[in-house]
């Protein structure tokens, strides 16, 4: 009996592994041998392939935002969409493309698989009353602090610039309002919902009275004001994002069916039709000419709905960056572009001008969106793809386990595992590692997960 039991854990376990290599190496191929007549074939199973495996590792992860399955699902279906090919500006994708994107997949699967099947720690034991009582004050004290140096910060941007973007008259981009050094606070407001959304979950109920929870709403409110000003798109995601990847990081399941899948699926509802209204309230808001973004997108259907033209190029043309890339670099940078987080955040890039990176090589310079193995190819090539994969997979990993230890004590945890949803779900989107305000951001929350541990251990011998 038990030598069964350790046969199948051993095929289980095969077959974990094998499993994305078998996708990365299927889908390479059809995307490098298909004729162009048949790519959108090679498309569908794309798109079949990034649910069938999102499916496949929730199930495996017993979570609906496991890590492994956010990922296979950004990243497979915004290959699949890209590999349409709906634009002009998009050309077909080179054979350092294909290994980048397809090999990025299998080794970011397959170093964390095998980070998980190290040992693991024993888990930890749940809160005492007294440690419990002192993270609720915790998680109550960042709550207005964090939407209060926010609000504070976006008032002096205001004061400086002289415009809030909602009102403005001009067209104007979410980059356009910016101060350095303050911009970085400002946007840090969208924790507070996060925040608010912990609290709520340990606190017992006498300890939500109504003055704390009149100062939590204030609070919410002056941070939810704050993306919708400014007029960012991703600021007001995230002021979502995170609160419902935290509610969903607690929902584990065994079996789908012990779901409550019909109120998932209202909620979800629901989230769609506010952002695309709020994309599309946005959109018009930073005060585009007629027909500049179809111009920019220059699709090869121009009869194709506005909306349909925005969702597609958001998610396609990062793909399309990387490919131009390849074409046209001519010296890869060594690390510039990877290490411009240190050197933006201590200030060295006024000191020493040389270390910054060179630009992005981009389709269309409107058209700015990078997917996140984008500046390790950049750096490094081939070579850097590959380590930044492995390197991607070990922290998914790495945080993964740590929540699974720490989050009956400390709930940050939640929210660190929450924004690598956010790198996980939206990778084909964004550079994050090398951006920033994601080691900003990240440098925050682990600053929040080391007061409320100091707090909980606060008034032990």
């Amino acid at each position: 009996m038990e030598n069964g039991k350790e046969i199948k854990s051993t095929i289980r376990n095969g077959f974990v592994f094998a499993y994305p290599v078998a996708i990365a190496l299927c889908g390479g191929l059809l995307c490098r041998f298909v004729p162009d007549g048949g790519q959108w074939l090679v498309s569908i199973l794309l798109i079949l392939a990034a649910f069938g495996s999102y499916l496949f590792y929730a199930r495996l992860g017993g979570c609906l935002v496991d890590l492994r399955a956010l990922l296979s699902l950004s990243w497979l279906f915004g290959l699949g969409l890209a590999n349409l090919r709906l634009s002009n500006l998009h050309e077909p994708w080179t054979d350092t493309s294909i290994l980048s994107f397809f090999g990025f997949f299998a080794l970011t699967m397959l170093t964390y698989e095998t980070c998980r099947s190290l040992p693991k720690k024993k888990e930890a034991e749940e809160c005492s009353e007294e440690e419990r009582s002192r993270v609720t004050k915790a998680l109550y004290t960042l709550i207005p602090v964090t939407s209060g140096i926010s609000f504070l910060c976006f008032c002096a941007e205001v004061v400086k610039l002289r415009y809030i973007p909602l009102f403005a008259t001009f067209t104007h981009a979410y980059n356009y309002f910016h101060v350095t050094g303050l911009h970085y606070f400002t946007f840090s407001s969208m924790f507070t919902h996060a925040l608010t959304v912990l609290f709520l979950m340990f606190a017992k109920k006498e300890e939500r009275d109504r003055k704390r929870m009149r100062v939590i709403l204030i609070a919410n409110i002056l941070s939810l004001l704050i993306p919708i000003l400014c007029v960012s798109k991703l600021q007001f995601l995230l002021v979502f994002f995170y609160p419902v990847m935290i509610l969903l990081l607690k929902l584990r399941f065994k079996k789908f069916t012990d779901l409550p899948l019909k109120k998932i699926g209202i909620v979800a509802l629901i989230m769609a039709v506010v952002l695309l209204l709020a994309g599309f309230v946005f959109t018009v808001r930073r005060n585009y000419p007629e027909g500049y973004l179809q111009g920019i997108f220059d699709m090869k259907d121009p009869e194709t709905p506005e909306i349909a033209q925005l969702l597609y190029m958001y998610v396609s043309n990062n793909y399309a960056n990387f490919n131009h890339m390849t074409l046209t670099l001519a010296e890869h940078s060594h690390g510039l572009r990877c290490a411009f987080p240190i050197v933006a955040l201590t200030g060295l890039k006024f000191a020493a001008p040389s270390l910054i990176p060179p630009d992005a090589l981009l389709i269309k310079k409107e058209l700015s969106t990078l997917s996140v193995i984008y500046d390790a190819y950049f750096d490094f090539g081939l070579i850097g793809v590959f380590v930044f994969s492995i390197l991607f997979g070990a922290l998914l990993a790495g945080i993964t386990g740590l929540n699974e230890r720490k989050q009956k004590k400390n709930p940050i945890t939640l929210l660190m595992c929450a924004e690598l949803a956010l790198y996980a779900g939206l990778s084909f989107f964004d550079t994050w590692f090398s951006n920033p305000t994601s080691w900003f951001w990240f440098a925050i929350t682990i600053l929040m997960y080391i007061y409320v541990e100091h707090q909980r251990r606060r008034g032990r011998s």
